[in-house]
């Protein structure tokens, strides 16, 4: 096997698992299973993260170096595939924080496309987003796509004109996603009789599951098949992390990281807001509100196994899931000719080495 890399260890699949060999350049070669009981390495597919908004001081709405080094810090913990992120903006910020995110996307493996959250969102479900939200626009859309290559939009289903807008996201081939809205159940239902949908930070920023009045999370929970959730211990319980993942069979986990995850306690600012870092949770210093997470995929990979997930499931959950969703068929899982994007643990789930496109990353 001239030019092959090879590592050994338990390797784990969001539906199998074994103690084996794996050979692999840019894509994996081959696959041997082993019949020692004994192993140092824990190997599973590279973290996908759909939904992440900086790291280590950096911020996607702050340009092309950002998103290149905020990209760089989460490959550093084991996210082989990440979607930066945009908060709600004005067009004329939006195209200037994205300029150029084509190239960068052609020069970094890592980085599949843009996930757009707002400016058509509800006004009255911000949460950490700045009061910028705007009516469906195609016009928004469409300049934006004309310099970035936008794969997710997060929006609020009852917005006057959000039918008709949302057919033409689904002929432009983006994502939906119902997030900060405060729609109710029939809305929600109508759209999904005729276009899949996602749920943003599933719990968070959206109306609930009340008995009587059910909401954008009575639909996900009842209707949805796909969705994504902070697994950071703070935005929402272990649980209701269990209910979502009994009731919605592809949930899959997210960071919604921002720029001051990997930096000090202190105050930063984060979407126009003045924030507080402490006790692993960044909060507005105004009103206390959770302004996104600071938590890492491989510290989430680490929460679902203290949730009680087993290792498959916390993969599915990490990886596979988002793969399906996206309908990237070549990542997301270990096996022959896949692209070689995995990492590294040891038994304690401590991140060791990780892969991209068969390369290893150095720190």
């Amino acid at each position: 096997m001239t030019d092959q890399n090879k590592l050994s260890g338990k390797i784990i699949n969001h539906d199998s698992s074994f103690i084996g060999d794996l050979y692999f350049s840019e894509k994996i070669s081959e696959l041997k299973k082993n019949d020692s009981d004994d192993y140092n390495n824990i190997i599973i597919p590279g973290f996908i993260d759909l939904h992440c908004h900086g790291g280590n001081g950096f911020d996607v709405m702050e340009g092309s170096k950002s998103i290149i080094e905020m990209s760089k810090y989460h490959l550093m913990h084991g996210t082989t595939s990440i979607m930066p992120t945009t908060w709600t903006n004005t067009l004329e910020n939006t195209l200037s924080a994205l300029k150029g995110f084509n190239e960068i996307k052609n020069d970094n493996k890592n980085i599949l496309g843009i996930h757009l959250e707002g400016p058509f969102i509800n006004p009255n479900k911000l949460g950490a987003q700045p009061n910028l939200t705007e009516k469906p626009s195609l016009d928004f859309i469409k300049k934006t796509l004309e310099i970035s290559d936008v794969k997710i939009i997060t929006l609020a289903p009852e917005i006057d004109g959000m039918q008709e807008f949302i057919n033409d996201l689904v002929d432009l081939n983006i994502k939906i996603q119902f997030g900060h809205t405060l729609a109710d159940f029939s809305c929600c239902e109508k759209i999904m009789k005729d276009h899949e949908v996602g749920f943003t930070h599933l719990y968070n920023a959206m109306s609930g599951n009340d008995h009587r009045s059910p909401g954008v999370l009575s639909a996900a929970l009842s209707k949805g098949k796909y969705a994504e959730i902070i697994c950071d211990n703070i935005h929402v319980s272990k649980e209701a992390i269990k209910i979502a993942k009994k009731c919605i069979p592809n949930l899959y986990a997210i960071t919604d990281s921002i720029n001051a995850s990997g930096l000090f306690d202190g105050e930063y600012i984060f979407a126009n807001n003045k924030i507080k870092k402490e006790n692993n949770s960044v909060k507005i210093s105004s009103n206390g509100t959770l302004a996104g997470s600071i938590v890492t995929m491989d510290q989430t990979f680490k929460n679902l196994i203290s949730m009680d997930f087993s290792l498959e499931e916390a993969v599915s959950l990490t990886s596979y899931n988002a793969s399906r969703y996206l309908k990237i068929n070549n990542v997301g899982v270990i096996d022959k000719n896949y692209i070689s994007n995995f990492v590294v643990l040891d038994k304690n789930l401590n991140l060791k080495e990780v892969y991209l496109n068969g390369k290893k990353i150095d720190g």
